[in-house]
């Protein structure tokens, strides 16, 4: 995943897609900031391959929860094949070798449905969910669709989007509208061979935050090799992250994002369409959510929090590791927060060559069906990946919470 990593509108819900501006950048300054300590030890919750159903299923993506209509949990970490635990509690869950979701491998790339990744589920009655899916089109694997070889070609010929999906069974199956209907977000530029990365992806799950529904996507920078705004190659598409939002989550043409100022960025299909202006079609990314696992409500103090998970690029104003930072406009966010570097995870697993990847909050005790509240004790979930094989274990480990105006 990511480098490593017709529509049935069930509720009566009303799509809102109008603008709306957002404060200045000095509500980040009166945001309170959020620490965290690992607390415990950490548990084993997904051994791969020795919990496996086949060889596609693996910790590929950040955990993430809901409950059912008839009060089951799911979690899952998902691959290309959605493979769940089940069980009555989060700390219960037992693995199902039963598929919920299989990837279609379309050959297309304007079809926006060759491999996808279910980890972005919603729910407001258990029995109907609604999942944003990071998709990959992987033309390194298709003939006649990449020309370059070697390791380079996983880089310069892949083509990633959000797509939508859904359950109407309480998400023991999940299904795909028929093209274009499962476009949600993407760069409004077709797939050029050998001219990757390209693509939003979404990296974290949905919340419900002052009347509407968000979530946060990621990208690369693009073209190749381009120089910001200005420069010989100037970019079309900055790096980073950014907010997108919704009123009905089971509108996948209804979510906008931010171009700056305010929510006013529509996703254009390149396929679907022409688009004659597709600058107005890319979002403007915000500080610190290039590096984005997942955000959550902190329902002591009503603000957001994001999981930040840095490994290479020393971006966060410390060491490699795992940040925490909070808002509460989405777009103002506070200087992140160390809660674990790499080096910590290391000297936990001192024999071996080892990758940590796909972080993720889930409160046991959340109150919502989705799991995207917490309070201050959630586990923290993780992905411990071998570097010299495919051996995968998610883990999961208290973490506690506190203010910072309570120091």
């Amino acid at each position: 995943m990511k480098g490593l990593l017709p529509v049935v509108c069930v509720f009566a819900l009303i799509a809102v897609s109008e603008a709306q501006s957002v404060p200045g950048d000095d509500v980040a300054l009166t945001t309170p900031t959020i620490k965290g300590a690992l607390d415990g030890t950490r548990t084993p919750v997904f051994v791969a391959p020795r919990d496996s159903c086949n060889q596609n299923d693996f910790p590929d993506a950040m955990a993430r929860a809901f409950r059912d209509y008839t009060g089951t949990v799911h979690l899952s970490s998902a691959s290309s094949e959605l493979f769940q635990s089940l069980g009555p509690t989060l700390e219960t869950v037992e693995h199902s070798c039963d598929v919920a979701y299989r990837s279609q491998n379309d050959f297309h790339p304007g079809d926006f449905n060759d491999q996808v990744w279910l980890d972005s589920f919603y729910t407001l009655d258990g029995k109907n969910i609604a999942v944003l899916g990071h998709t990959e089109y992987h033309g390194w694997a298709i003939k006649g669709e990449c020309n370059v070889q070697g390791n380079n070609q996983y880089s310069a010929c892949e083509y990633d989007s959000d797509t939508f999906h859904f359950s109407h069974d309480g998400g023991y199956h999940f299904y795909t509208p028929k093209v274009p209907g499962n476009f949600l977000a993407g760069f409004p530029y077709q797939y050029v061979i050998g001219d990757g990365p390209m693509g939003y992806s979404v990296d974290t799950n949905i919340v419900q935050y002052g009347g509407w529904y968000y979530a946060v996507a990621t990208d690369n920078s693009w073209p190749p090799n381009c120089t910001g705004t200005g420069g010989a190659n100037p970019c079309l598409v900055q790096y980073g992250g950014a907010p997108l939002r919704t009123k009905n989550v089971f509108d996948p043409a209804s979510w906008r994002s931010w171009n700056g100022k305010e929510f006013s960025v529509s996703f254009a299909d390149p396929y679907a369409n022409s688009v004659e202006h597709p600058e107005e079609h890319v979002y403007t990314p915000v500080q610190w959510l290039a590096d984005v696992n997942g955000i959550y409500v902190y329902q002591p103090l009503n603000v957001v929090v994001a999981v930040l998970w840095d490994y290479w690029d020393n971006s966060l104003g410390g060491p490699p590791g795992m940040y925490l930072t909070t808002s509460s406009d989405m777009v103002h966010w506070t200087k992140p927060k160390l809660v674990v570097t790499v080096s910590d995870l290391l000297s936990e697993d001192p024999k071996g060559s080892w990758l940590y990847a796909y972080f993720s909050l889930i409160d046991p005790d959340a109150p919502d069906l989705n799991f995207s509240v917490i309070g201050d004790h959630p586990y923290l979930y993780y992905v411990r990946l071998d570097n010299n094989s495919q051996n995968r274990v998610l883990f999961r480990r208290r973490v506690s919470l506190t203010s910072a105006t309570a120091e």
